[in-house]
């Protein structure tokens, strides 16, 4: 089945709105940390950080299986069903009893393990659907996630943690996006599962891997994916505590956390076009450069570094996004990909989110009115984040004298 360029871009639009609500239910509490943890009795930081991390692990889960089952199944009802799944746990969220933090914890496990269907469901087919112009694909899906990671923290913020609580917050948020999925099921249009595609449809085989080259690849692939998920999360976990000790110089947790994410309206269009001109790998190289770099920048107590590691930051990480799953579209056959990006992602998602639930180990460990442990973990992430580009390296370098495995040319 043939889609004509009108219903692609619907697919495109849609799947992107999808991606938004997707991290927007990822984030969008965390500027309520403190009245969560005020709710269900937690007294400190990891308390909180180290148990709902848990999303992740199930956000990892689903990415895996999605990725083993991608050429099999209709990637359209996967999309739905997980949407389905993330909404009604946000929802549920709302009626755990302040004794019962532990409920909690299990309805943000099964909101991660509905969101992870997303990434290997809607990259696969967007990519497929847009083979010569990955970039392009990639970069108007990531619009989505910009919109969404700014949203949550001004929601989160003002309406949630200001106005309604976390509870009604995550009542209404849940419902939402149980909605939208809806309208998602009602027009996205189908295509035939990969698996069952004719292999002439499969315009990226002849750049394929050899099976022994691909497990490399996904191993060299998934060790910047998991230490940038790391910074990323622990971003998230530790900004309200960071904003509210007053290390920040009056700019505020939704501005703090804003910053991670909404460069990615220009930006992420932008790489995704780069990377088509250009080539990912570059793109890719530099984006994490500067991601990283805008990380270490926030452990120096300076208002000057402040800003400009919050547009290092913002600018990288979005960007980073593109160019990264760009890449691993680039080099490997259309086949493959559903399982690379369910093996990277889960490694980035479930472990990266999961590890980023150690910052706030950290925090405690110097206390979290000193500066000491922010600066610990700022520094430390940025300078381990920046060091993994070199797995980059290395990929290119046995692709180039082909020492992994033969290549189809």
């Amino acid at each position: 089945m043939h889609l004509d360029a009108r219903a692609i871009r619907l697919n495109l639009v849609l799947c992107s709105i999808l991606h938004g609500l997707n991290h927007y239910l990822l984030i969008f509490y965390k500027p309520m940390y403190p009245q969560m943890a005020s709710f269900f009795g937690l007294t400190s930081v990891a308390e909180v950080t180290t148990r709902l991390t848990v999303a992740y692990l199930g956000y990892g889960l689903s990415n895996f299986l999605t990725g083993v089952l991608a050429k099999r199944v209709n990637l359209k009802y996967v999309l739905f069903g997980g949407m389905v799944v993330m909404s009604l746990s946000a929802s549920a969220v709302a009626f755990a009893p302040a004794a019962g933090y532990g409920w909690a914890v299990l309805f943000a496990f099964l909101m991660g393990l509905g969101g992870g269907t997303y990434h290997p469901a809607a990259n696969t087919l967007m990519t497929s659907l847009y083979e010569s112009k990955q970039g392009h694909a990639i970069g108007m899906l990531s619009i989505g996630s910009a919109v969404g990671f700014a949203a949550a923290p001004l929601i989160g913020t003002h309406l949630g943690r200001d106005i309604l609580g976390f509870r009604c917050l995550f009542l209404a948020s849940g419902l939402a996006a149980f909605l939208f999925a809806w309208i998602f099921l009602a027009f996205v249009r189908s295509v035939p599962p990969l698996g069952k595609r004719p292999a002439a449809e499969d315009k990226n085989q002849a750049n394929g891997l050899t099976k022994a080259a691909l497990a490399i690849v996904i191993v060299l692939l998934a060790a910047p994916a998991l230490l940038r998920d790391t910074m990323n999360w622990g971003y998230y976990e530790v900004t309200p505590y960071w904003v509210d000790n007053g290390f920040t110089h009056g700019i505020g947790v939704d501005v703090i956390q804003l910053m991670a994410y909404l460069p990615g309206l220009l930006v992420q269009p932008l790489t995704g076009k780069l990377c088509d001109r250009f080539g990912p790998f570059a793109v890719v190289i530099a984006t994490f450069a500067v991601m990283s770099a805008g990380y270490v920048f926030f452990a120096f107590p300076s208002p000057v570094l402040l800003w400009l590691g919050l547009a290092c930051y913002g600018i990288g990480l979005s960007a980073t996004t593109v160019a990264n799953e760009t890449y691993m579209a680039s080099i490997v056959s259309a086949g493959s990909r559903g399982i690379v990006y369910g093996i990277v992602l889960s490694f980035a998602l479930a472990f990266g989110g999961f590890l980023g639930g150690a910052s706030g180990l950290i925090i405690d460990h110097f206390g979290k009115h000193s500066l000491l442990g922010y600066r610990f973990w700022f520094a430390g992430m940025g300078i381990l984040t920046g060091a993994s580009i070199a797995c980059y390296f290395i990929i290119e370098t046995v692709r180039r004298k082909k020492r992994i495995g033969p290549f189809r040319a």
